[in-house]
């Protein structure tokens, strides 16, 4: 027990605390409504800036949604980020 609070201790002083950093502030959002034969990728492409990665954007819809699945019913509400 005493070599392990030791070992705690002198690792303490080698590698200083860093504090949490949180580079995302709240996200400002609006909200669609999915229309038939809309699929989460071919609305992510609307949304993406030109250039920019879909795939990132259909995790960040998933995530904002709570998705479990890439799967989307019609009449459906997302949560859009505003771009």
């Amino acid at each position: 027990m005493l070599a392990l609070m030791l070992a705690w201790a002198v690792g303490s002083a080698i590698v200083p605390a860093m504090p949490a950093d949180s580079a995302s502030g709240p996200t400002a959002v609006t909200s669609y409504v999915v229309r038939p034969g809309d699929t989460l990728w071919s609305y992510a492409m609307t949304i993406t800036p030109k250039g920019g990665d879909v795939s990132a954007t259909v995790e960040e819809l998933r995530d904002l949604n709570h998705l479990d699945s890439y799967a989307l019913q019609t009449g459906q509400r997302l949560v859009v980020p505003v771009r």
